[in-house]
C-alpha cells in the first residue's frame, strides 16, 4: 500500500491505523501524485491511498493513468472537496474507493480491503452527490425510457442491488443464501448485459435507476 498525502500528522496517522492491521504494510509514502506515479511503477502496488485535493485539477490525467495499472485508488475527500462535477471526474477516471477523510478507523480497514478485494468502497453519501448530479437537469432521463435494469433477470438484479449496497459479494452470498461462485456469476453476467466495467459503475447506474424510478411515484402522490 501507498500513501500519498502532503500533510505530515495526517499521513503518520494514516499510516498507524492501517499497519496495525496484521494483513496490511505501507511500503511507500509520497507528498504528491506524481511521486506516487513513480513509486507504483512496476512495484505491483495493490491499493494507494490519497487525499482528494491533490488528484482534481490538472493532476487528472496521472490518476487516470494510475487507475490504469494493477492498483486500486482509495481518495479521501474533504467536506469543502466533496462537489458532485469533481466526484463524477474522478471515479471516471478509474477510482474505485471515495471515503470522506473523516472516516473512522474501521471504514478506513474495511475500504482498504474491499479495493485491494478488487471490489468497490464508496461512501454512500457520495453516491447520493452522484446520483443527483447525473439525474438532474438535462441529464435526467424520460420516464417511458426503458430501464437498464430490466435487463437483468430477477436474481441478478438482486445481486446488482446488493452490490449498490456496498456489500461484498461473501455478504452477497450469506444474504441470498447462495455460493460464492454464484454470486461472482450473477455479477459478471449483470455487468456485460448493463455495459459496465466495473462494481463502482454498476452500482452507480442501480442507484440511479432506482432513483429515477422513485421519482414519478413520489410526484404522483
Amino acid at each position: 500500500m501507498l500513501l500519498c498525502e502532503d500533510r505530515e500528522v495526517f499521513r503518520i496517522g494514516l499510516r498507524v491505523v492501517l499497519e496495525a492491521e496484521p494483513d496490511m504494510a505501507v511500503v511507500a509514502e509520497t507528498s504528491h501524485l506524481p511521486e506516487a506515479l513513480e513509486a507504483t511503477e512496476g512495484e505491483g502496488t495493490v491499493v494507494v491511498v490519497v487525499r482528494q485535493g491533490l488528484v482534481a485539477g490538472d493532476a487528472l490525467p496521472l490518476l487516470r493513468t494510475l487507475c490504469r495499472r494493477n492498483t486500486a485508488v482509495l481518495v479521501l475527500a474533504e467536506p469543502e472537496t466533496e462537489s458532485e462535477p469533481e466526484l463524477v471526474e474522478i471515479l471516471q477516471a478509474g477510482v474505485r474507493g471515495f471515503l470522506p477523510r473523516r472516516s473512522g478507523a474501521q471504514r478506513l480497514v474495511d475500504g482498504v480491503r474491499a479495493l485491494a478485494r478488487h471490489e468497490a468502497a464508496l461512501d454512500p453519501a457520495a453516491t447520493s452527490h452522484l446520483v443527483h448530479h447525473l439525474t438532474s437537469g438535462p441529464q435526467r432521463r424520460s420516464a417511458l425510457e426503458p430501464r437498464a435494469l430490466d435487463r437483468l433477470t430477477y436474481r441478478q438484479r438482486e445481486v446488482a442491488e446488493l452490490v449498490a449496497q456496498g456489500l461484498s459479494n461473501e455478504e452477497i452470498a450469506g444474504r441470498l443464501f447462495l455460493s460464492l461462485a454464484t454470486v461472482k456469476s450473477h455479477l459478471t453476467a449483470s455487468m456485460r448485459r448493463l455495459g459496465v466495467r466495473s462494481r463502482t459503475e454498476l452500482a452507480i447506474l442501480v442507484t440511479r435507476e432506482s432513483s429515477s424510478a422513485a421519482g414519478p411515484q413520489q410526484a404522483a402522490l
